[in-house]
């Protein structure tokens, strides 16, 4: 009973942080642009698929495949806000407007992908660790998957901690955060500032993608779907403005539906979960893990 407790308590959490990578992405243009940007949820799809033709189909390296794939999908990122914020921006549209066209532009690519590679879920290669790779420790065996995955989010956090608090671009991005027409007076680059949120937010998204993609396979659900919306409840549980919260959520949303699951049934894990979010929605709409609203 221990041993299956510690086993979704570990696969749980490392699912978790993947889901808190996706609300990332929420959270960095939400604080930049206070946009909620469906069309970012395509960004771990794409780079599945993206990783998968370069390393699978094609026979690159996984350093090179991995470096395409994320230079991609970077530029992806440039091109949502040169070619859907902009415009929409500068014709005086809203956040409606804005949420409506990134919807569509999510449907775009999971139909594109369907037409390029089929609607059934491809293989992923076991770079991160195969299915017969476990570390044993006592009676516990754990894939060498998921400590690949804590590996990859712990270097994720703290460049993204670095980036955020170290630099002059992260200085520029709280400023612009905290009030955009203030930091413009001040000599920020907003323009630049918010071509980097976009660049930061497709990347974190496609980089979750690839780590979701050995255990979901490579498949139109990164495109959208259950995981999406994990991503958002991960973001929400974090009040769209804290990064570090919007991981912690991440985490509670993977162990809750792991262990809702072993508990109870895997027909009522997403249940469960997006029961959770509506929950949090009503009685704390400022989130569980925002200390930063707490503060204020």
């Amino acid at each position: 009973m221990l041993q299956d407790v510690l086993q979704n308590l570990i696969a749980g959490a490392s699912i978790g942080t993947t889901y808190g990578l996706v609300g990332l992405g929420v959270v960095f243009l939400w604080l930049t642009i206070s946009r909620i940007n469906f069309a970012n949820i395509s960004s771990a799809m794409l780079g599945a698929y993206l990783f998968y033709s370069f390393y699978t189909l094609l026979g690159m390296g996984f350093f090179l495949s991995f470096t395409l794939s994320i230079a991609l999908i970077a530029v992806y990122g440039l091109g949502l806000r040169a070619f859907i914020y902009e415009p929409i921006r500068k014709r005086g549209g809203g956040r409606l407007e804005f949420v409506v066209a990134t919807l569509m532009l999510c449907t775009f690519w999971l139909n594109l992908i369907i037409v390029s590679f089929g609607a059934l879920p491809k293989p992923f290669p076991p770079v991160f660790g195969g299915s017969r790779d476990f570390v044993s420790i006592g009676s516990v065996r754990i894939p060498v998957l998921y400590f690949n995955i804590y590996l990859v989010v712990a270097i994720l956090m703290v460049l993204i901690y670095f980036i955020l608090n170290k630099t002059l671009i992260g200085k520029s991005f709280r400023a612009a955060a905290q009030n955009r027409e203030a930091a413009a007076l001040m000599g920020v680059d907003v323009k630049v500032t918010t071509s980097l949120s976009f660049v930061l937010a497709t990347c974190v998204v496609g980089i979750a993608g690839i780590l979701l993609a050995p255990i979901y396979f490579v498949s139109l659900e990164l495109g959208g779907g259950s995981i999406g919306i994990k991503g958002f409840a991960s973001a929400v549980l974090g009040g769209l403005t804290n990064p570090y919260g919007t991981i912690i959520g991440g985490i509670c949303l993977g162990l809750l539906e792991n262990f809702s699951t072993l508990y109870i049934s895997s027909t009522y894990r997403d249940i469960i979960s997006f029961s959770v979010l509506v929950a949090v929605l009503i009685l704390k709409p400022s989130g569980i893990f925002n200390w930063k609203a707490r503060r204020a």
